[in-house]
């Protein structure tokens, strides 16, 4: 089977987030299971394009992108408008390159960015894959609302539901983002299939138990914050909850790695100042996974979240995983058993069950991360999650041709 994926970002890329560590690791996998991939996707500099091998994967990098990473292109009045002069002329370039490719079976792409707009009538069967659109609201978990926050971005955000609404093969990475999509675009529940998102298990790079030992004196105790750093992911309540754990005389360090922006600046001109504060910026992946390794809690408190590759990580670390019950962690993490759950937006809340983690025995704590690991490995690994992938796009085909012949 020789399947394409259509992506805005693919690793290594200074764009890369869940979406790029999703379909590199789904593309290594299905490589593993002897299936032949090629994947599209943009060059971090739209001006270069690029043709090569990543392992067994093929990687074509394209050139003429709508969006720029600003430390890479200048960012001009008129690049920030892009997204209208350049949207249809990049899809179609997408649409046109998968047609020069030799015998695909079956395309995948996100509905992210709208970049599957043109693909569904070029004789090959498409799968759209939800990630999160870019109009969900994480604040009300309905549709945005037009304004002067979402006007630029408002269209492009309309295109993707136009992606959804036409296509005819729909997985989504979580029952949470499924039950949205149903709601919130009246698509048939039927035509969205739920495929988690899986991880390829690494070695736990702790070389002892983190737990099962007695702390030593004068303890600082790790918390560890991955993702970007913004409100709705729950950041500004993890510092105020620190914060809280501080005040009360609790050696703690809160370290936060991720994206930057307005928000992040907001919580510099408010912590910065504290000895617990620590934010960082991009951070090697390998480096991430070793911190996983050495917290003594790693926290998600988002107000809605798909299904995070950040959790999937972190457990398969053995890291205790703290993270909310609103949306798709809430479908990885068995709570108080291979990790914990908490309501969002409730800082108090969030210090108290911080503080009470980590006041369970070191005997609990690494049955706890014992419990993740074995979470992961048995429900999430690349080598469960590939067989049902294989499958589900088997089916797709087997009904495309159905259709085309009947």
């Amino acid at each position: 089977m020789h399947i394409c994926f259509v992506c805005r970002e693919y690793l290594p890329s200074k764009r890369g987030g869940g979406i790029a560590t999703y379909i590199r690791g789904v593309a290594q996998g299905l490589c593993s299971f002897k299936q032949n991939v090629t994947v599209i996707c943009a060059s971090d500099d739209t001006h270069q394009e690029s043709q090569y091998k990543d392992g067994d994967i093929n990687v074509i990098r394209l050139s003429g992108g709508d969006f720029i990473i600003p430390n890479v292109e200048k960012d001009t009045l008129l690049r920030k408008f892009r997204i209208f002069y350049r949207f249809t002329s990049y899809r179609k370039k997408l649409r046109d390159t998968v047609l020069t490719l030799k015998n695909v079976d079956i395309i995948e792409v996100a509905e992210y960015g709208a970049e599957g707009l043109y693909l569904e009538n070029i004789g090959i069967p498409v799968v759209t894959r939800l990630h999160t659109p870019m109009l969900m609201d994480h604040y009300t978990f309905k549709k945005m609302v037009f304004g002067k926050q979402t006007w630029k971005f408002w269209w492009q955000g309309l295109q993707e539901f136009k992606c959804i609404k036409q296509a005819q093969h729909i997985t989504s990475c979580s029952t949470s983002l499924k039950e949205w999509a149903v709601k919130e675009l009246n698509i048939d529940a039927d035509k969205i299939t739920i495929i988690y998102n899986p991880i390829r298990i690494e070695h736990s790079l702790s070389p002892t138990p983190k737990y099962g030992s007695p702390l030593k004196d004068n303890h600082q105790y790790e918390i560890l914050y991955v993702g970007t750093i913004c409100d709705w992911k729950g950041v500004g309540d993890l510092c105020e909850a620190i914060n809280i754990l501080a005040n009360k005389g609790l050696q703690i360090r809160l370290t936060m790695i991720g994206k930057q922006g307005s928000f992040s600046e907001t919580l510099k001109g408010k912590y910065k100042k504290m000895t617990w504060f620590n934010m960082k910026g991009f951070t090697p992946r390998e480096e991430v996974m070793q911190m996983y390794t050495q917290a003594d809690i790693v926290c998600f408190p988002s107000w809605w979240e798909n299904f995070p590759m950040v959790c999937l990580e972190a457990m398969s670390q053995g890291a205790i995983v703290l993270g909310s019950n609103s949306g798709g962690m809430s479908e990885i993490i068995e709570d108080n058993k291979s990790g914990f759950l908490i309501e969002p937006h409730n800082a108090s809340g969030l210090a108290i069950k911080i503080g009470q983690i980590l006041q369970l025995s070191e005997e609990e704590k690494l049955s706890i991360s014992q419990n993740a690991k074995q979470r992961i490995k048995n429900e999430f690994s690349i080598e469960t999650i590939m067989e049902q992938q294989i499958s589900y796009y088997q089916e797709v085909i087997n009904d495309y041709k159905r259709q085309k012949y009947d």
